[in-house]
């Protein structure tokens, strides 16, 4: 199994710990990298880079989200860079895509659109390859707000994508918007979208096949406020529609409030959907005001011990 499909598996992890917020780049004449990244650009006129995940956002709701990949991911991106296979993601592409031009590498780019939350958004998705690296770049603007990031200056942004050297994990790490003060024995593999950190307890950086515990520490990126009384609702909802595990079944839950803060955290078994084999899950949500955070924690059911030190994890996260 490649770098490629473990970066997929993790990004497949990250599409369930938080929805994805928009935003809208500020058109600069020099790309502007997220901290730490290596894949960065010049947004359109009012969009500032995001505090919350690697990219850029606008007042209005839009974003721009820069998620980085191996080189060695782009060849298999662009094979199912289809309209026929994002689609299940509910992007509803126009056109089967064309080439993007990218400085010293090269990209594609699908435009269209998509519904979430209750909005509609116009959306660009590119893949590009560069330097030593790829690049997955997602644009939403929201319909209300085009006259705000109008469609030719994400056009225009497209055009600056650009890669650097990226920093080293701990800089990355430095860079992302909470700290964590346990690890609990777990090591840091690598962070993604710039909000989300990886955690394994074991050897391989890269373990498809799911034979060491893996922890993500993720927010939520953007406002995602969840009505008080719906916190136990809504946890198990995301883990329900989690891809990595199926025939989930919850075996505990449990509810706490901190300084004004709810902590829900679910206990639960499953199987991953490749291999078969029983997996042990636990899942800790921070319900704070308008936003979350969640920490989910796999782990073979003979390793189900990494569980305890996962919460220990969740524990120790600190916003910053």
């Amino acid at each position: 199994m490649t770098t490629m499909t473990s970066a997929l598996r993790a990004a497949r992890v990250l599409a369930v710990l938080g929805p994805l917020a928009c935003a809208t780049p500020v058109l600069a004449a020099e790309a502007v990298f997220p901290p730490a990244a290596s894949v960065g650009l010049a947004p359109p006129p009012g969009m500032t880079p995001s505090k919350a995940f690697a990219g850029f956002e606008h007042r209005s709701g839009a974003s721009i989200l820069i998620t980085e990949m191996p080189a060695e991911a782009y060849g298999q991106l662009v094979e199912k860079f289809t309209p026929d296979a994002l689609r299940a993601t509910g992007f509803e592409a126009s056109g089967s895509g064309a080439a993007l031009t990218v400085a010293g590498g090269e990209g594609r780019v699908l435009r269209g659109r998509q519904a979430a939350n209750g909005q509609s958004y116009t959306k660009w998705v590119a893949v590009v390859r560069g330097g030593a690296g790829t690049g997955l770049v997602t644009v939403q603007v929201p319909e209300s707000a085009r006259a705000q990031v109008p469609d030719a200056a994400v056009e225009a942004a497209l055009t600056t994508i650009a890669f650097r050297a990226p920093g080293s994990l701990a800089e990355q790490m430095a860079a992302l918007p909470y700290t964590v003060g346990d690890l609990a024995g777990f090591r840091p593999v690598r962070t993604l979208m710039g909000n989300a950190l990886m955690l394994t307890d074991g050897p391989k950086d890269i373990d498809p096949d799911g034979a060491q515990p893996l922890v993500v520490v993720a927010p939520a990126m953007g406002r995602a406020a969840i009505p008080a009384g719906q916190e136990g609702a809504f946890a198990r909802k995301a883990l329900a529609t989690f891809r990595e595990i199926t025939t989930v079944t919850v075996t505990d839950e449990e509810r706490t409030t901190r300084d004004g803060t709810v902590f829900l955290r679910l206990r639960a078994n499953g199987t991953d959907p490749k291999s078969g084999r029983p997996v042990a899950v636990t899942q800790v949500i921070r319900f704070d005001g308008p936003g979350y955070l969640r920490v989910l924690g796999l782990a073979p059911a003979d390793r189900a011990e990494a569980l305890a030190r996962t919460e220990r994890v969740a524990a120790s996260v600190a916003m910053r």
